[in-house]
């Protein structure tokens, strides 16, 4: 798993680095590659709206169901590191790793904290291995599908802290965010989106047309599956024509979806901006 701490470190500051300065000055890149974050909170510049941080655990109001291992403290230090050298928050928020008695992921508003269950890197593991064989390959799909996990988790806990606003579905304004940090403008960004929409596609044949959850706060998964690849896709068309055909990205909708990252991207880094440690 620490990989999915670098990559979640990396991914994030190079695209908020990115993207805000291109809000700031639209069109424009920066000079250079923006250095890796720190993991010393001790170095990081404070923000004046910087009043707590991301820490690992649980709440003292909280008791586990299963006591987190060193090697699952270790990965989320460094998340949580990351994390509170790139934006700024009002209160700490907790990030850990429990058993839930289902697959799930959550932020908790009242106790102010990100949850990763067990369950869900299990079901993840089983959803690929029904489409890939190698392990390796395996693992990798799970960790960038973990990464997309934590970056949507990361928007509902904004959006609370910060009372950010969301006029649709808040789960499909957090997708767009997982989405944006996902998208680094590298092909190893690009797989690593793919292959956590992917999940998306495989959950979706577990649907029984019969029985769909028509009053859920969620889009169908079929639904997010295309959304995550527009938002890909439309992040360099030239680049990613690839993606339009059959059972992939509808040139119905590939038409739109430019104009639909363009969209997203603005309104997150605008949302952001304040925030950013700089």
């Amino acid at each position: 798993m620490r990989a999915i701490a670098l990559r979640i470190a990396l991914l994030a500051f190079v695209c908020l680095s990115y993207n805000v300065a291109a809000h700031a000055q639209p069109g424009a890149k920066p000079a250079a590659t923006p250095a890796k974050p720190t993991t010393t909170t001790a170095a990081v510049k404070k923000h004046p709206l910087d009043k707590g941080d991301f820490k690992v655990g649980f709440p003292a109001k909280v008791k586990a169901k299963r006591a987190m291992a060193a090697e699952d403290k270790a990965v989320f230090k460094e998340i949580a590191d990351a994390l509170n050298g790139l934006i700024a928050m009002p209160k700490d928020i907790y990030i850990n790793i429990d058993e839930c008695g289902e697959p799930n992921a959550f932020y908790d508003p009242n106790n102010g904290q990100i949850t990763f269950c067990y369950e869900l890197l299990e079901q993840y593991e089983e959803d690929f291995k029904t489409i890939e064989k190698d392990q390796k390959k395996v693992n990798a799909m799970v960790e960038d599908t973990l990464v997309q996990t934590m970056f949507h988790e990361l928007g509902h806990c904004l959006i609370d802290v910060w009372e950010l606003p969301a006029t649709g579905r808040e789960e499909d304004a957090v997708d767009q965010l997982a989405t944006i940090l996902m998208l680094d403008d590298t092909d190893e960004g690009t797989l690593s989106t793919i292959n956590a929409a992917l999940q998306f596609d495989i959950a979706s044949k577990n649907d029984d047309p019969n029985d769909l959850a028509f009053w859920d706060e969620h889009s169908f998964s079929k639904t997010r599956f295309y959304d995550m690849i527009c938002l890909a896709y439309g992040s360099n068309p030239d680049k990613h024509d690839w993606m339009i055909g059959p059972d992939k990205l509808p040139e119905q909708r590939a038409g739109r979806c430019e104009e639909e990252y363009q969209r997203a991207n603005r309104s997150w880094m605008k949302l952001l901006e304040p925030y950013i440690i700089k």
